[in-house]
């Protein structure tokens, strides 16, 4: 059982490595391929942030976070009553956050896991929950703050939609 493990992992990596310049169909192949081998690890939902008005949401943005000074370009905090923005510690955390173009459609974006495999490599899981046509427009969003990985090596992010 621990061979088939390194195999799949190995087979995984070998995708990645192999789909860095493939289309998007492959490499939601492969982020499929790598998750379910990869181990669930855990992370935090982050509430009570806005997309600000002056980011671009014409198109969907998988962003990879690692500083306040770059998140506070993309989100905005709104604090309200009943809860604070959940706040990331960014010596030790770092933001893996999807942005959805902009809508007049009620939609939620829940995540579902984020896994790693040994070798650097995640997977983000999200759901996309789709709703009624509103009077007014939204950016939805979803943001996970996760450990930095206790390695230098260059990590690889996937996006996959369950």
């Amino acid at each position: 059982m621990k061979h088939l493990t390194i195999i799949s992992l190995a087979v995984g990596a070998l995708l990645l490595l192999l789909c860095s310049n493939c289309s998007f169909m492959d490499k939601m192949y492969a982020a499929q391929k790598i998750d379910q081998v990869a181990t669930p690890i855990k992370y935090t939902t982050l509430e009570n942030y806005f997309v600000r008005n002056d980011v671009d949401c014409s198109k969907q943005q998988r962003l990879i976070i690692d500083n306040k000074a770059d998140f506070e370009k993309y989100f905005g905090m709104a604090a309200h009553m009943g809860g604070m923005p959940t706040e990331v510690n960014w010596n030790k955390q770092f933001v893996i956050a999807l942005v959805m173009p902009e809508t007049k459609r009620a939609m939620t974006i829940y995540p579902v896991n984020v896994k790693a495999t040994d070798n650097n490599i995640l997977v983000f899981s999200y759901m996309i929950k789709k709703g009624d046509k509103m009077s007014h427009n939204m950016v939805p969003f979803i943001a996970v703050a996760v450990d930095k990985p206790a390695s230098k090596q260059e990590m690889n992010i996937f996006f996959l939609e369950k």
